[in-house]
């Protein structure tokens, strides 16, 4: 979407912090009718097949239209009319930004040129886009393996838009390093490609992560949570695993395991730390392992 690109845009060019940047993006969205809402109430879909959907897009990394069309709920020129009705707000972050006086009509009309010039996105981009960019992460020193970084933190920015309903704000990716996390969950890619993926995070953001896939009202960290919150990690890999098929290479997925304080050790890896508005974590990626 253009917000999150434009909102990620500000946040790399110090015009807003990344506090900020996660406060206007969660109000933006608090207002913003959802796509498949939108087709409940033009009577195009059953709240069953909206479901139905939502279900699919846990086995395929497509988005909620998309899978709307193939499942034949939707024509190509209904989603077209829903996507114009869902989009003409494509400017309210902006809004959202005036409004709290993070920034003055200047310098915001200053920012959206500077975006503009760098980004130079057409009309039909500005309105279709539905992942944010990649922030401050720069993986050009993994080499050929930097695609599978990206690709794997592409894939996750999207799962945790549309399952854990938030804006996650990228921040830097570093080396892996030796620290401790409050709890680690962790799941290993193998075949073709060897990949550690792991998401580290405090309790609090643990809790609201299960409680946010799980749907349940979850109060404290019983099994029911930490099985949720792998479930999670163990979906993102599932896509991951069926993406990398589709381009002929055969991956298998190892059991998710989830841990209190771990601390992961490789020689070759990054961590990328993620905002949320519900807590931080972070996502260990290595390549190899």
């Amino acid at each position: 979407m253009f917000n999150q690109h434009f909102g990620q845009y500000l946040l790399n060019h110090q015009k807003i912090t990344a506090k900020q940047l996660i406060e206007v993006m969660d109000y933006e969205r608090s207002v913003r009718v959802k796509l498949g809402v939108l087709a409940i109430n033009a009577g195009l879909m059953t709240g069953a097949q909206v479901e139905t959907v939502h279900q699919l897009q846990r086995l395929k990394d497509k988005r909620f239209g998309e899978l709307s069309v193939e499942q034949g709920y939707l024509t190509y020129a209904q989603l077209e009319d829903l996507l114009q009705n869902q989009h003409s707000r494509h400017l309210g972050l902006s809004q959202v930004i005036i409004d709290k006086e993070y920034l003055t009509l200047e310098q915001l009309e200053a920012a959206l040129i500077s975006y503009k010039q760098d980004s130079r996105p057409s009309g039909e981009q500005l309105q279709t886009m539905d992942v944010m960019d990649l922030g401050q992460t720069d993986f050009t020193a993994a080499g050929s393996q930097g695609k599978v970084y990206h690709d794997y933190m592409g894939l996750l920015q999207r799962n945790i838009i549309r399952f854990l309903d938030a804006n996650p704000v990228i921040g830097k990716n570093e080396l892996v390093g030796h620290t401790v996390s409050p709890w680690l969950i962790q799941q290993k890619i193998t075949g073709e490609i060897n990949l550690f993926t792991g998401l580290a995070m405090d309790d609090a953001t643990l809790l609201a992560i299960a409680r946010q896939y799980s749907g349940e009202p979850l109060t404290e960290i019983n099994e029911l949570a930490k099985d949720s919150a792998t479930e999670f990690l163990n979906m993102v890999n599932g896509i991951f695993c069926v993406n990398a098929s589709n381009q002929g290479v055969e991956l298998d997925l190892q059991l998710q395991e989830i841990a209190p304080n771990q601390m992961p050790m490789f020689k070759n890896g990054y961590r990328i730390p993620i905002n949320l508005s519900f807590g931080k974590m972070h996502l260990i990626l290595s390549v190899g392992e």
